[in-house]
C-alpha cells in the first residue's frame, strides 16, 4: 500500500450548483417569529465552491451538472465561467436553478433550507457528455443523491469511473440519510471521503472527531485491500473539525490532527466546500496527503475572505 500522489490533471465536479441566499442573523428566529438580518448576499453555491476553490489554485475544472434557464441558472453559469470553471452541460429549459437559504449566527455557524431546481434533474442519458479520464480527480457531493434523477446518473458515473481516476466524495448535511446501499456505493470507491465533525458523527455514531474519522477510514477500507487488481491504495477520511484544522484517517493507522492557522474571516459559509477543493488541487501538484491538508486548511481560509469570486 502507498500514499504516493496519484497523477490528476483535471477536477470534474458532479457536485450540485445552486444559489446561496446568505443573512446574517444575530440568532435564529422561533418558530413563528422573525429577526433582521444584518446583512445579506446573492452568491454561487453548493458543488461551486469547491470547483472555484480548485481552479483558482490552477487546477482545470469541469462542472459535470444541470443548471436552470431562470436568472438563479443565470448566475450560477455567470459565477461559473467567471471562476474560469469549464460548463459542459446545456442548461434546462422550463425551470430555475434552485436556492439555498443560509442563516448565520455570529458564531459562524450556519442553519440551512434549501429549495431544490434543475440541479437535481441530471439524467443519466447526459453521463456521455462528461468523459471521464484516468487522471481526473471526480469530485460527488451527497447533495446529488438526495434527488432521485440526478442520483441515477450519479450512481451510473461511479460504475464508469475509470479505476486510476481519484474520487473525492463530501456527504454533506444530509448524508447520514442517504440510503445504506447508496453510501456503501460511495464507500466502495471513494478514495477520499472529507465531512466536518457533525457529519462524521451521524455517520458513524460516535460522538468524538478522532473516533468518528476512524470508523470512517475503516468503512472505506473494512479488508485493507483497496485497489484490487493494481497496487493497493489507502483510503483517506478527513474530518474538518473548524478552527482547530482537521483529522486525517487512513486504515490501520492511528488518526492524526492537522491543524490550521489561526485566522478570522466573515463568514465560515462554504468553507468545508473551499477545503476540499482546495485539497484536489495541493493532491494534483504532488502533494503527500499531510502536506495537502495543511495546504488545504490555509487556502480555505484564504478563499473565504471578501476577495474571492
Amino acid at each position: 500500500m502507498t500514499d504516493a500522489p496519484r497523477p490528476i490533471d483535471r477536477l470534474v465536479s458532479f457536485g450540485t450548483v445552486v444559489v446561496d441566499v446568505l443573512s446574517f442573523v444575530s440568532n435564529l428566529p422561533e418558530r413563528g417569529g422573525d429577526v433582521f438580518a444584518s446583512g445579506g448576499t446573492l452568491k454561487a453555491g453548493g458543488g461551486f465552491i469547491a470547483m472555484a476553490a480548485a481552479r483558482r489554485e490552477g487546477l482545470p475544472t469541469v462542472h459535470a451538472g444541470t443548471t436552470g434557464t431562470g436568472p438563479f441558472g443565470d448566475l450560477a453559469r455567470a459565477r461559473l465561467a467567471a471562476a474560469g470553471i469549464q460548463t459542459v452541460l446545456a442548461a434546462l429549459p422550463g425551470m430555475d436553478t434552485g436556492l439555498c437559504l443560509v442563516l448565520v449566527e455570529p458564531s459562524g455557524e450556519r442553519t440551512f433550507v434549501t429549495l431544490p431546481g434543475a440541479e437535481g434533474q441530471f439524467e443519466p442519458a447526459l453521463l456521455g457528455q462528461v468523459p471521464l479520464r484516468t487522471t481526473d480527480a471526480v469530485y460527488l457531493s451527497g447533495y446529488g443523491l438526495v434527488h432521485p434523477v440526478t442520483r441515477r446518473a450519479i450512481l451510473a458515473a461511479l460504475t464508469e469511473l475509470p479505476g486510476p481516476a481519484t474520487l473525492v466524495v463530501d456527504p454533506g448535511p444530509l448524508g447520514h440519510d442517504l440510503d445504506p446501499s447508496h453510501l456503501a456505493a460511495l464507500f466502495t470507491r471513494a478514495d477520499w471521503f472529507s465531512c466536518n465533525a457533525r457529519e462524521a458523527t451521524l455517520l458513524t455514531g460516535h460522538t468524538r472527531a478522532v473516533e468518528a474519522a476512524a470508523a470512517l477510514a475503516v468503512r472505506l477500507d473494512p479488508d485493507g485491500v483497496r485497489g484490487s487488481g493494481q497496487t493497493p491504495r489507502p483510503g483517506y477520511a478527513v474530518v474538518r473539525v473548524g478552527a482547530e484544522g482537521c483529522i486525517l484517517a487512513v486504515t490501520g493507522r492511528p488518526p492524526v490532527r492537522v491543524a490550521a492557522i489561526p485566522a478570522t474571516v466573515p463568514s465560515t459559509n462554504g468553507a468545508g466546500d473551499a477545503h476540499t477543493g482546495a485539497l484536489i488541487a495541493a493532491l494534483s501538484a504532488g502533494r503527500h496527503p499531510m502536506a495537502a491538508l495543511r495546504y488545504a486548511n490555509g487556502a480555505a481560509l484564504s478563499f473565504l475572505r471578501p476577495s474571492h469570486p
